[in-house]
């Protein structure tokens, strides 16, 4: 079964390779050789992307409640029943 953690880890994937495919079309445009030119931009293309595609399968994971059965609200500050855990209605002055 996939869980939140693949979820996150598809993302964080999605965006090292995202940053991979920057880095070298970047590298292709500051030394502006012909066959490095080509290399760059097509392996930019390809890492750009895969990278599209694992954050679309990310997405569509979470859509579909892939992970839904763990209790992740006490980690982002939500309590057991979705409200927020330190709202300011619940602070006594």
């Amino acid at each position: 079964m996939i869980s939140t953690l693949t979820i996150r880890r598809l993302v964080l994937v999605s965006t090292i390779t995202t940053l991979v495919a920057v880095g070298l079309m970047v590298m292709g445009i500051v030394f502006p050789r012909p066959l490095l030119l080509v290399l760059a931009m097509s392996l930019g293309q390809l890492f750009g992307t895969l990278s599209l595609a694992l954050y679309l399968l990310a997405i569509v994971l979470d859509l579909q409640g892939v992970g839904e059965h763990e209790d992740i609200g006490p980690h982002i500050g939500f309590d057991s029943e979705g409200a927020a855990a330190n709202r300011a209605e619940d602070r006594a002055p």
